[in-house]
């Protein structure tokens, strides 16, 4: 090797005595490939931050200001895996070598990064194997699915618990392929969908309803003593075999599992949305309803037959909010003011005023609504910001786990007693109380965002 191929490696590569190489122009040019091209996914190349490096160069050398410059050189260069960084990300970078007198393009250049997953390598392949095999049978191989069938395998010695989503995806990046011929070309986790941007018209309305709400100067100590959140939701239950499958198909949402060489076949593509959402002969709509108050979170079941979101539906949904508060308050003074959204069964749709036979409910249970008869100043748009709609994620989330590995025979009685143990496990693992406390900083962050969406 010449002193010139040696000095054309970055100074992040490792060298090796001259000896040992394969003296061939292809062998070369890998080492060079991976030197300058390698790295960790979603990070900066060698030859990307040496790009960067010499972009800013140019910028200042023509005596601009700072301002700006992150944000244009960061839409010049590429992560590893595709994509920009971002203008912050920019920054710190630019900050990361002007600290370092030393700094080189790839500097502690790394494939891997943190601990050793607590999953094995054989256990790894187990779950890829079965991942891979459940595609090939038309199912769609979702986190829920996957703990379903690989509960031992996926789970986490130090805690007892299944492992996140976040892990059971490594593995599918890392292990799972579509063609037997091609087993580098794994999987990804393709967008299909963006989502709906507020309207001018919502973010003002979200950020007057902030506003008002925190113009009422309440201690943050009254809405944890006073409101309990409540909302009428519902879970569709796969009666057959087939349908589950469609509405595991269906679930596919913006991304999905799968090669970029395969990704027109169709098991590849999405499924009907109507399958999760409209109950048919091959399945049944059960209700429940989220209680959230002063730290706790308490679920009740409402059944078949409950009427769903309709007058009658929120006037019995009161009753059962009672006889929780009952049950959980004796001896003591229950909170008695309800916090919903403005859903069909509780308020007009258009004008907001409430609906009779919730006001009847209400006064005949000793409860009674926020914003009293007329709810016209909340908006319809606040899901984030809604404290139970959290509640309702963790309970979908929780629930994703706890799924049998055949969730089409699971009765309703079953699905109750599931729902009683994902509430048990929320109360004890989860800020519940941090979330009952949770409306005043929300308040905060949307007239921060000036009633754009959140995060929380």
């Amino acid at each position: 090797m010449s002193l010139a191929q040696i000095f054309a490696l970055p100074s992040c590569a490792t060298y090796t005595h001259p000896s040992s190489l394969p003296m061939t122009d292809d062998s070369l040019q890998d080492v060079l490939k991976k030197a300058w091209c390698g790295g960790r996914k979603g990070h900066l190349s060698a030859l990307s931050e040496a790009r960067a490096w010499a972009l800013r160069e140019v910028w200042q050398d023509d005596g601009k200001t700072d301002y700006g410059m992150c944000t244009y050189i960061a839409g010049k260069v590429k992560k590893i895996g595709g994509g920009n960084p971002t203008r912050s990300a920019m920054r710190q970078f630019f900050e990361k070598l002007d600290e370092d007198p030393d700094w080189y393009p790839g500097k502690n250049l790394q494939e891997t990064f943190g601990p050793p997953s607590v999953i094995t390598p054989r256990n790894q392949a187990i779950v890829a194997r079965s991942a891979m095999a459940m595609k090939e049978r038309g199912e769609e191989p979702t986190y829920p699915a996957l703990v379903a069938n690989n509960q031992k395998q996926l789970l986490n010695p130090e805690t007892g618990e299944v492992v996140g989503k976040k892990r059971v995806y490594a593995i599918l990046e890392e292990r799972c392929f579509d063609d037997p011929t091609n087993p580098e070309d794994t999987w990804v986790n393709r967008a299909r969908l963006s989502k709906t941007a507020l309207t001018d018209d919502a973010k003002r309305r979200r950020l007057d309803w902030a506003v008002d709400l925190q113009s009422e100067n309440h201690r943050p100590s009254f809405f944890f003593n006073n409101l309990v959140w409540t909302d009428i939701c519902n879970t569709i239950l796969a009666r057959t075999e087939k349908r589950h499958k469609d509405m595991t198909l269906a679930r596919k949402g913006k991304k999905g599992w799968g090669s970029q060489n395969s990704k027109m076949d169709s098991k590849d593509l999405r499924g009907k949305r109507e399958s999760l959402k409209q109950k048919s002969h091959d399945s049944i709509r059960v209700y429940w309803a989220p209680i959230l108050t002063r730290g706790k979170l308490h679920i009740s079941l409402l059944g078949e037959d409950f009427p769903g979101e309709t007058p009658e539906g929120a006037a019995m949904l009161v009753a059962k909010v009672r006889a929780a508060l009952n049950v959980r308050f004796q001896g003591s003074n229950p909170p008695e003011i309800l916090f919903t959204d403005r859903g069909q069964g509780f308020y007009h749709i258009n004008g907001g005023k409430i609906r009779n036979e919730y006001k009847a409910a209400l006064r005949e249970h000793g409860l009674r609504a926020y914003y009293g008869d007329d709810a016209s100043v909340q908006p319809g748009s606040l899901q984030e910001v809604m404290l139970h709609e959290t509640s309702v994620a963790w309970i979908r989330r929780r629930e994703a786990v706890t799924q049998n590995r055949q969730p089409w025979t699971e009765t309703v009685a079953e699905f109750g007693a599931r729902l009683r143990g994902i509430c048990d496990h929320i109360n004890t693992h989860f800020d519940v109380e941090g979330l009952c406390n949770g409306l005043p900083k929300r308040l905060e962050l949307l007239i921060d965002a000036e009633g754009d969406r959140i995060s929380k």
